[in-house]
Formats: C-alpha cells, sequence, structure tokens
C-alpha cells in the first residue's frame, strides 16, 4: 500500500511517501529521503530508504539500502529516438529467476523527487580499495568476460570478508545472467561506453561524484561530473548487499536509457517502446508528447501527466511478505516489474501478473 509520511503530512516535503510490506510495524519500507538544495540536474536512476524486520534480511535501523528510481532531469530532446517494432507474444508458461542472495538488501521502489537531490551533490574521500583475491578476483574476470561490461574494485567496497565479496558480486552475475542477451548487448552500445558495476557505502560515481550527498545509494546514471563538467557515463552504482532483483531493475532503467544523451531522461517515456508498454499494462497518456517534455523539470508534473487504471502491484515476497511496488510514472512501472520479472529469487513464486510478463516475453525476451 501507499502511505503518507511519517509525520501524517506531505506538505513542504519533496517526497511522496512510502510503502510498506507486511510485519506490521516491523515490514519493509520504502521512503524516497526530503530533498536539500537544488544543487544540480542529471540523469540519475535510484536511491530508497528501506526498513527491514525480524525474518528479513536486516533488522537495523532505516538507512538508504536500495531503490530504483529517483531521477533529476536536465534537457529533452524530440528527436533522434530509435523506432521500435512491437510483436507481442503470449507469456510464458515459466519464467526467468534469479538465485536467491541471502542476507543482502531487499529490491524496493522509490517515490521521485521533484527535480532535485536529495542533498548537495560532491565530490568525496574513495572509498578504501576492496582487496579481492581469489576466487573473488577470478569471478570479477568471469563476469566481465561473459557479459562484456565493466566491474570495478579500484576504490569500490565489494564486501567486508570472501564470503560477502562473493556473495554481492553473484548477485550482479545472477542479474546479468537474467536479463535477456539483447538488452544486455544494448546497455554495452550507448555514448556512456561500457556498462560499468561499482559499489561502495557512499553512492560515488567512477568520477567519485556523489549526486546523492555521502550515503549508500543504488541507481543508474548515464552522466558523471569531471572538474565540474558533464560527461557521459553508463553507471549502475550499488552498496554491499544489492540483490539480483534491484540490480536488475538498475539495468532496465540502464536499457530505457538507451539512445539517450546524459541527462536526457523524460523523453524516455515517449519511445515507441514506452508507448507500447503504457497501452498493454493499464496506464494512460495524459496530454501531448511535447507537454510531457515541457513538464520535464518537475517529477510531480511529469507524474501527474500519466494514469493507472492497470492491475494492483502487489506480491508475496520469498520471505511471506506481501510488497507493493511503487510506480509514480510508467518508467518506474517498467525497471520495477521487469526488474522482478527477470531478477527475482528463485525462492519466490512469480505473481500472474499476465500483461506485464507478455509484453515483456514478447518484447524482451
Amino acid at each position: 500500500m501507499t502511505s503518507s509520511s511519517g509525520d501524517g503530512t506531505k506538505a513542504g516535503r519533496a517526497w511522496e511517501g512510502f510503502s510498506t510490506g507486511a510485519r506490521g510495524s516491523q515490514g519493509v519500507f520504502r521512503i524516497a529521503v526530503a530533498a536539500g538544495v537544488v544543487a544540480a540536474t542529471a540523469i540519475v536512476l535510484t536511491v530508497a530508504v528501506v526498513l527491514t524486520g525480524g525474518g528479513g534480511p536486516s533488522s537495523a535501523a532505516p538507512g538508504i539500502v536500495a531503490g530504483v528510481a529517483q531521477t533529476p532531469i536536465r534537457t529533452i530532446s524530440a528527436t533522434g529516438t530509435p523506432e521500435v517494432t512491437f510483436t507481442p507474444t503470449p507469456a510464458p508458461t515459466t519464467s526467468p529467476t534469479a538465485e536467491p542472495t541471502p542476507n543482502a538488501t531487499t529490491a524496493t521502489t522509490t517515490p521521485t523527487v521533484d527535480g532535485v537531490w536529495t542533498a548537495t551533490p560532491d565530490a568525496g574521500t574513495p572509498t578504501p580499495t576492496t582487496v579481492l583475491t581469489d576466487p573473488v578476483g577470478s569471478l570479477v574476470s568471469s563476469i566481465e568476460s561473459t557479459y562484456g561490461v565493466r566491474v570495478l574494485t579500484d576504490n569500490q567496497n565489494w564486501g567486508d570478508d570472501q564470503a560477502s565479496q562473493l556473495r554481492n558480486l553473484g548477485a550482479v552475475s545472477a542479474a546479468l545472467a537474467s536479463i535477456p542477451g539483447s538488452v544486455r548487448s544494448t546497455n554495452n552500445a550507448n555514448a556512456g561506453g561500457t556498462l560499468t558495476f561499482l559499489s561502495n557505502d557512499g553512492g560515488s560515481t567512477e568520477a567519485g561524484w556523489q549526486p546523492y550527498g555521502s550515503r549508500a545509494a543504488n541507481y543508474f546514471s548515464n552522466e558523471d561530473m569531471i572538474g565540474g563538467s558533464e560527461v557521459s557515463a553508463n553507471q549502475v552504482v550499488l552498496q554491499p548487499g544489492s540483490t539480483a532483483q534491484t540490480i536488475a531493475h538498475e539495468m532496465m532503467h540502464a536499457y530505457q536509457m538507451r539512445g539517450q544523451g546524459a541527462g536526457n531522461y523524460a523523453a524516455s517515456l515517449l519511445t515507441p517502446e514506452m508507448k507500447s508498454f503504457i497501452q498493454a499494462t493499464g496506464w494512460t497518456q495524459l496530454v501531448s508528447d511535447d507537454e510531457v517534455r515541457a513538464d520535464a523539470a518537475s517529477w510531480d508534473d511529469i507524474n501527474a501527466d500519466f494514469s493507472y487504471n492497470g492491475r494492483s502491484l502487489s506480491y508475496t515476497n520469498e520471505w511471506g511478505d506481501t510488497s507493493t511496488l511503487y510506480t509514480p510514472n510508467p518508467l518506474e512501472a517498467y525497471a520495477e516489474t521487469g526488474g522482478l520479472y527477470y531478477g527475482h529469487s528463485s525462492a519466490m513464486t512469480l505473481p500472474d501478473w499476465s500483461d506485464y510478463w507478455g509484453w515483456f516475453s514478447g518484447n524482451l525476451g
């Protein structure tokens, strides 16, 4: 379900509420962090606050641990969108699964913030490099050679010990294995270069930029900042403990952004592919394409440009809890449901969402 903020009001706060799972007061909470000063805009996808309770992966105090789509916007281009042809096919009787990641954080969704960062972006102190010895180093090499991606280890933290390193890198491998090959190859073919995976406790890009401030976060970014200048990028930034489902979610965002320039986000809502997804899954675009482009400075406005009359997006996760995907717009619905479809744990049974699964199967594979 979706609830109002913890203090009972949304007034004056740049977030839109939170979703909860079961477990009563110890359920899985998903909250967007209250926004700070508007310091920059860029295309960065995903940050969330998650509180997990008894029986789940952790009972620690709230912290930024997983997420999906917090996307400040910069510019919109009305041209350059590749044509996509869709031939829907029936939903499969079975679906892809990724192996569960024990004791890892749960993949969740986040309300989008209205055109601002959650903290003043800055270039932070690099995370101490994790020393990766075999078999961990061999796993990194295997991931890179098998899937054609980059896995950064310098100034990164993939876990405090070998077991956690293998688990966290194993989640990356599982997510990559779960995603269709056409999606993987396309993700590597954009202006930002090869898809690159990072893992650190400060939400830092490869250049050390921290768009959400000095806090752990999961997000996709198609830009980086070097010496105050924007450069194209193609990065999935993780925090240690992210699940295959969370990572698959970020890869869905990377796929959405193919063909788009750095900082160009809202135009992804207007591609033939997204229009096909919108039509198939119960979404309606309420305004013209030009109006969507004109609303690019505000996520509240973008969200108001679309309405949803489809099925409920609640499901039972691997711990037996009821989780509800937070989908304020079709881009988030695409990444949330796509991440669940391709990257869910083999310990859970997919909900019977034939409209969503049929679309992904027929169009992505």
